[in-house]
């Protein structure tokens, strides 16, 4: 029999295979969903089609000598990845998401390609794709390239291949200024120093969110918001919007904690922020390219706007600095650990934060899948070792959805944290006098 030998794995991308644990998957969560009917075999036949352009979802990961490899699946087959659900009735919002929540506390089957979908009909006049990929396949930017490559622009779906520059194969790579800076003698001294920093860096505030995690999980989110409102307002204050996201999630943490009788103003809270390290016409390579940066959240701040100054202010600081390269780097080094040792590394580095926050921007305009016309997309972010909160924001079309991943022990009543989170929107918009306003789409 000849012997497979198969693409060496980064260590980067091992790291997060082995991530996992019994409170916590390495799986990136999605939803999307879709107006009116599904034609199931055009869908297979159009995922079957255009995802093995990546090579990632049709291989499994071996060990040699304790050396991983991507390594094609010779037994591949496309309905053991597409699973149809049919239900008796009309699936509400809830009743989705108690299904998300239960479908995110099982692994992965780890002999078959590390991915899954799950077609419901019914789902509100539509349908619904729950999509789960192991995060060792990809990172946020690396799907949001995949989605674009199975996605079509129009609704004239046929057996033509996607536009060139939606194609894996028609991809040009540009060299990324992360390796470079890498590769640096210089600046691995200071990538050094900031894995040093990092580890001596002290407890965030003690407060429910560093509750021992209890493993049931639920994913919630609420109706988007318009883009161009958050883009209004982050212009309107010399912001981004990624400063307004983090400003919103500290007010809301901040009244959550509150209501609970927190003391918040002894202590700030810190989250885990992802930080994209790739090129965007490097995305279509797949793999890990960000960093996790540890942000203070201004939660011991009263005023909304001040939480906004801040936010921008650390984010800026932290844009400086090698600090996002420095956790990439701790990644790919713990990669190489064994494993009882990567998982002390990493509980070392997450017992410093509460949250985990990330930003991902998705296709600007609508998108078809199949012929159907794609309304919606929600992403949650899986937390990693004793992070048990994980809030992420996505764009696509025009809007912005928030959806919110929690370990039940540290939020047990995760709808109101993501209704506060819509309220410190509404909340900077009022004090910044952009006139951001969520309450219609809420009740939509």
């Amino acid at each position: 029999m000849k012997r497979q030998t198969g693409t060496r794995m980064t260590r980067r991308d091992f790291a997060w295979l082995r991530m996992d644990g019994d409170r916590n998957l390495m799986v990136i969560n999605s939803v999307l969903l879709f107006a009116g009917p599904l034609d199931l075999q055009r869908l297979k036949s159009t995922i079957a089609q255009r995802l093995p352009n990546y090579p990632r979802f049709t291989e499994v990961v071996r060990t040699r000598w304790g050396v991983p490899y991507w390594v094609k699946d010779d037994t591949f087959d496309i309905d053991a990845h597409i699973e149809h659900l049919p239900v008796a009735g009309v699936t509400s919002r809830d009743a989705l998401q108690a299904l998300v929540s239960r479908m995110a506390l099982a692994p992965l089957a780890d002999n078959r390609p590390l991915w899954h979908m799950s077609v419901i009909d019914r789902v509100e006049g539509g349908h619904a794709i729950v999509f789960r990929v192991h995060h060792c396949i990809t990172d946020g930017l690396g799907l949001v390239h995949v989605l674009r490559h199975l996605t079509d622009d129009t609704d004239t779906h046929g057996a033509a291949l996607p536009a060139r520059r939606d194609h894996p194969h028609w991809s040009v790579g540009a060299r990324s200024p992360a390796c470079f800076v890498l590769g640096a003698g210089l600046s691995w001294l200071k990538v050094a120093y900031h894995i040093a920093r990092l580890a001596v860096l002290p407890f965030d505030a003690r407060t429910r969110l560093k509750h021992k995690m209890a493993g049931a999980k639920q994913l919630v989110w609420l109706p988007p918001i318009a883009l161009w409102q958050v883009h209004d307002l982050a212009r309107k204050m010399g912001a981004t919007i990624n400063d307004v996201w983090v400003a919103a999630v500290s007010g809301a943490l901040r009244t959550y904690l509150l209501e609970r009788g927190e003391k918040v103003d002894e202590g700030t809270l810190r989250a885990a922020v992802t930080f994209n390290l790739r090129e965007k016409s490097n995305a279509f390579q797949l793999g890990n390219e960000f960093g996790l940066v540890a942000v203070a959240l201004p939660t011991d701040v009263a005023s909304p706007l001040e939480r906004l100054r801040l936010s921008s202010a650390r984010m800026n600081a932290i844009k400086r600095s090698h600090q996002p390269r420095a956790t990439m780097a701790f990644l790919s080094i713990a990669g190489a650990l064994p494993r009882a040792l990567q998982r002390l590394a990493l509980n070392l580095f997450t017992s410093k934060g509460s949250v985990v926050l990330t930003n991902i921007e998705g296709p600007a305009s609508t998108r078809f899948l199949a012929g159907a016309r794609m309304t919606d997309v929600i992403c949650w972010v899986p937390q990693a070792g004793m992070i048990g909160v994980g809030l992420a924001l996505i764009s696509y079309a025009g809007q912005m959805q928030l959806a919110l991943f929690v370990d039940q022990a540290m939020v047990p009543d995760p709808e109101r944290l993501m209704a506060l989170t819509h309220d410190a929107f509404e909340e900077l918009g009022r004090e910044t006098g952009s006139g951001l306003d969520v309450r219609q789409r809420r009740s939509a």
